[in-house]
């Protein structure tokens, strides 16, 4: 062994605490009042505070929405993925704990919110939640408690960004090159130079 190897390391002080390992978050997204959350993706972050600060610059910079929620992974338990819509199930109760509900329509979709059941467990919630809220489109359910999920306050319901940034969607893209093509030129030549355009490239 080399003698730089054979060497001690000294601190003059105690090392720092290690910073705490992240944790998966899932996130969801509400895009108006009175709609449901819905799947947007996730984020790993060692705390609450942090995964809605993640979610709030990723997820809220990416599309207009007004509220976030989010969850730790490993707090959601998931019902059966069926290829054919989930039959209503005749379970029944409200003791137990507060499971918030999620469906999802179709596989490969997203998970949206739907209610809450009371259980006393997982498995009970799942039943419940499918008595409560499988019909035609329902491929599965999904539930956390609802003691895990974490919800951005008031003050931080602005999340979308409060300069005009539409050019980052398709449509609003296609809206902001005819508005600026409008400006030099009428629109029924607009309109043909659309199409030419459309025909050279496609």
């Amino acid at each position: 062994m080399s003698k730089v190897r054979q060497q001690e390391l000294t601190f003059s002080h105690d090392l720092p605490e290690p910073t705490p390992d992240s944790k998966h978050w899932v996130i969801y997204t509400r895009k108006r009042d009175g709609a449901p959350y819905k799947w947007a993706g996730y984020v790993d972050a060692p705390d609450v505070a942090l995964a809605l600060q993640f979610a709030r610059e990723h997820y809220g910079l990416d599309e207009a929405c007004i509220g976030i929620i989010a969850h730790q992974h490993e707090d959601a338990s998931d019902g059966e993925y069926s290829l054919e819509p989930l039959q209503p199930t005749d379970a029944a109760g409200d003791d137990g704990q507060a499971w918030t509900a999620f469906t999802l329509e179709r596989r490969g979709g997203n998970h949206q919110t739907a209610g809450t059941v009371n259980a006393l467990d997982a498995e009970t919630a799942i039943e419940r939640a499918t008595a409560a809220f499988a019909g035609p489109k329902v491929r599965s359910i999904r539930v956390v408690p609802s003691n895990c999920i974490h919800e951005t306050t008031e003050s931080e319901l602005t999340i979308w960004r409060t300069h005009d940034m539409t050019y980052k969607l398709a449509k609003g893209y296609a809206k902001d090159v005819r508005a600026k093509w409008s400006r030099f030129r009428d629109e029924k030549t607009y309109e043909q130079y659309r199409k030419d355009d459309i025909a050279k490239h496609f």
